[in-house]
């Protein structure tokens, strides 16, 4: 077990590493959490590991309210939030209570946002249960819900009270929700840690999950850095971040049902290495070493069941536009990359056309 401090401008909070979820009503036993806890989660989660929330809670004498959704990205809307708050005033919950969240990243997204909104802010505590969430969403104060026109475009940052994780809930994972966490961490090991990346080239898959816990510390360790110097996005620091997240958000909204937000980040992070290649900023080998490393992982990399004018409906609405040009994070070697990086839609549209007909002809 340990803590991580992230140490922010006006306030800092804890992340607790490996600890067991029966344990978590000890941490919200101080009067600044209130006596109601609101506990968001979906279906999937909740009847895996509700009856051990609700029962720790219970025993410091909270009032649990559990709100219980459908799984998956089809969760973050506004009519959702809207039901949250609803919940939050007829049970009377003030200022001094909490929204806890457990489940993945969606629920962190969702729950965060309700919590930054209610009466102007609430406690907000993260128990992210997916890989994916513990080493990317329940970290860093982005919370938000989808428009139909794109993820994310409502939100707020919101930094939780503490996040905590217990790694035995990746044990109930499936492979595939397992892969969603591993694309992200490949990301960390891309933009900041070739000690990272260099673990999924050289160690067998089957070896993976005995290095997991150093690969979330590691990976959290990187995003608090980053989060650290950049809290809210207005230094440009925080943008490494977005790298495989320009192309994979908006393939993902609009490809919804095909791919899931780790298997879009994977294409993107394939895409925006090819077009880092394309534009000179790396060489041919780094493309066809990331491509090979997720491939190996049984992540997706082929951008030929991707519909181009799809996403690029869906990228004018991204945040990272600018008039009418995109930005990018782009890669020049393993561990290092460049952000801020302007190209051309058009320029955009043309390299991915490019990578496509390459790969049919592979």
């Amino acid at each position: 077990m340990k803590k991580v401090k992230v140490n922010l401008k006006d306030s800092h909070y804890f992340i607790y590493l490996g600890y067991p979820l029966k344990d978590i009503g000890r941490l919200l036993t101080e009067k600044r959490y209130g006596r109601r806890i609101l506990i968001l989660s979906d279906t999937n989660v909740f009847s895996i590991y509700g009856k051990i929330m609700k029962g720790s809670l219970i025993r410091e004498e909270k009032e649990v309210i559990d709100v219980v959704v459908r799984p998956g990205e089809g969760a973050k809307t506004l009519n959702n939030a809207c039901d949250m708050l609803k919940k939050c005033a007829e049970n009377k919950m003030g200022r001094d209570d909490t929204i806890l969240t457990l489940g993945g990243g969606v629920i962190s997204d969702l729950g965060g946002f309700v919590a930054s909104i209610y009466m102007r802010g609430i406690n907000f505590v993260a128990v992210p249960t997916t890989l994916l969430a513990q080493v990317d969403a329940s970290i860093g104060g982005k919370t938000g819900v989808n428009l139909t026109f794109g993820k994310n475009l409502v939100g707020s940052f919101y930094q939780p009270s503490f996040v905590y994780m217990d790694y035995n809930t990746l044990l109930t994972l499936s492979e595939r929700e397992k892969k969603q966490g591993i694309a992200e961490i490949i990301k960390y090991g891309i933009i900041k840690s070739k000690k990272i990346f260099d673990i999924f080239v050289d160690k067998p898959v089957d070896e993976m999950k005995k290095h997991l816990p150093f690969l979330i510390e590691e990976s959290i360790k990187i995003k608090k850095d980053v989060v650290e110097k950049d809290e809210k996005e207005k230094k440009g620091l925080r943008e490494i971040l977005n790298f495989g997240h320009t192309l994979g958000h908006a393939i993902e909204i609009s490809h919804l049902s095909k791919f899931s937000h780790g298997e879009s980040i994977s294409l993107g992070m394939a895409a925006e290495t090819y077009i880092s290649w394309k534009l000179g900023f790396c060489r041919k080998d780094v493309y066809f070493t990331v491509k090979g490393v997720l491939q190996k992982y049984g992540l997706p990399f082929n951008f030929s069941s991707i519909t181009i004018d799809k996403i690029f409906n869906y990228l004018r609405y991204d945040k990272k536009v600018r008039q009418g040009n995109l930005r990018f994070v782009l890669v020049q070697n393993i561990g290092k990359v460049k952000s801020g990086v302007v190209v051309k839609i058009e320029d955009v549209s043309k390299i991915l056309k490019e990578m496509i007909k390459n790969e049919k002809y592979r």
